[in-house]
């Protein structure tokens, strides 16, 4: 029961209840004070008038007047069930009236005054209006308020009724409140259990509905298929590092082995030592890379950007190639923008261009043209790089962003397949987008970024 108590779902669905009868309340209050209390403020104006009438018509026309016009006024066949008059002399006799007793007049001079009285001989609780005049005659006009009770009665009843009712549409509504929000809850827990036992491919239904609940599943699912993707990453990633290490480990320890057990260690042994060296530096450039990565994919360079050119970064880095480039009889081509900047980290995306001339370099092949541009459109600056090699088969093109995966053509060149990774981790942390394609021929990468 406390745990039941201490349900969210719970506390909303008692809100809920609560909400409802607190409005029924309110708009039963609304209707008492339109109804009811609006019919009593109707009945004493209508004495204050009648009062006022009556002692207006004593001052000009004098006691007998007044009298004349009571007895007309009980006569006339208005309002038989209900008026009230009663004129009684400075010595208590009656002058003239309907009231057969009227006890507890005294002390109730000009203000109304609910009362119990005799009307015709039958006890009647009255609304009366007591006045007493100058020299001692007291006049009382009042209405019988047996009609207004009953109707007030009748009030009472329907909304008593009306309140039974609300109390039973709340706790009807509060338990489907509920229990919508526990087939929601249920269906999101379920699947979080899954998937917290192993089964990572588990997905919440959405099915047709668009509500906030089917929001937040779609959500979670994005969420989740991020995270599977993450893990299938991580999870190639250390099979990739451990074979790309074994295997340098593994010749650096051939290399000592053999200049050990050689007949002339002594000039083998420093052979051994520089291929060993060399080998532990390839691992060093790709541990570097790794941390590259991992450093653009935690977001903690964005503090390093600042307005950036990228013309300027660009015409740096090719001019850097440009040697290699005429070494090779590569041709660059450099087409730019005076207006290209951009917020950004200055060294990540030179070390993205690098990267994409070393990998046009390396497949494309001798005598290649790349083409590098840098052009604004609109809110964003397109950086394209292209060359006229072989380019990419077009069911592999999704996966060579992943890290150490290598097309198996390329597999005779040297590299790492970090690369391209390097490259999509730094263009997500200026919350750009990569895009590969072929050029036929060739292939074309085309990296938008944000100017603002």
């Amino acid at each position: 029961m406390a745990s039941f108590r201490h349900s969210m779902v719970f506390r909303m669905a008692v809100g809920y209840g609560l909400l409802l009868l607190i409005s029924f309340a309110l708009i039963s209050t609304v209707f008492y004070v339109g109804t009811a209390g609006l019919l009593a403020r109707n009945i004493d104006n209508q004495l204050t008038a009648t009062s006022r009438r009556l002692i207006q018509l004593r001052a000009e026309g004098g006691e007998d007047a007044l009298e004349r016009e009571i007895h007309a006024l009980l006569t006339d066949d208005r309002d038989v069930d209900t008026e009230v008059y009663l004129l009684v002399a400075p010595d208590g006799r009656k002058l003239i009236g309907n009231l057969t007793a009227w006890p507890g007049l005294g002390g109730h001079d000009n203000q109304l005054v609910r009362l119990q009285v005799k009307r015709l001989g039958r006890d009647s609780m009255s609304r009366l209006l007591v006045y007493r005049f100058a020299d001692g005659e007291v006049l009382v006009v009042g209405r019988d308020m047996q009609d207004q009770r009953d109707l007030e009665h009748m009030i009472w009843v329907a909304l008593g009724l009306g309140g039974l009712v609300a109390l039973a549409l709340a706790a009807a509504g509060a338990w489907l409140f509920r229990s919508q929000l526990k087939q929601q809850l249920r269906a999101i827990h379920r699947t979080t259990a899954e998937i917290s036992a192993g089964n990572l491919d588990r997905r919440i239904d959405i099915g047709r509905s668009r509500d906030e609940f089917a929001v937040v599943a779609d959500d979670i699912n994005a969420m989740l298929d991020q995270i599977e993707r993450l893990m299938d990453t991580a999870r190639n990633v250390s099979n990739a590092v451990a074979h790309d290490m074994r295997t340098p480990l593994g010749r650096i320890r051939g290399a000592l082995e053999d200049a050990l057990r050689s007949d002339q260690p002594q000039q083998k042994l420093p052979d051994g030592a520089r291929y060993a060296i060399g080998e532990i530096d390839a691992l060093t450039v790709v541990l570097d890379k790794l941390l590259q990565i991992a450093e653009a994919e935690s977001g903690v360079r964005r503090q390093h950007f600042g307005p950036t050119a990228l013309g300027e970064v660009i015409a740096d880095i090719v001019e850097l190639y440009q040697p290699a480039a005429e070494s090779e009889g590569i041709r660059i081509v450099l087409q730019l923008d005076d207006d290209s900047a951009v917020p950004a980290d200055r060294d990540l995306i030179a070390s993205v261009i690098a990267n994409l001339l070393d990998n046009a370099f390396k497949y494309a092949g001798r005598g290649a043209q790349v083409l590098v541009s840098v052009r604004h459109d609109g809110q964003h600056v397109l950086l394209t790089v292209q060359d006229d090699g072989p380019g990419i088969p077009e069911s592999l093109i999704h996966r060579v962003t992943e890290r150490f995966y290598r097309v198996d053509a390329s597999r005779h060149q040297h590299g790492n397949g970090l690369g391209l990774s390097i490259v999509a981790a730094v263009v997500a942390l200026h919350r750009g987008t990569l895009r590969l394609e072929n050029a036929q021929p060739g292939l074309r990468v085309s990296i938008s970024l944000p100017r603002g």
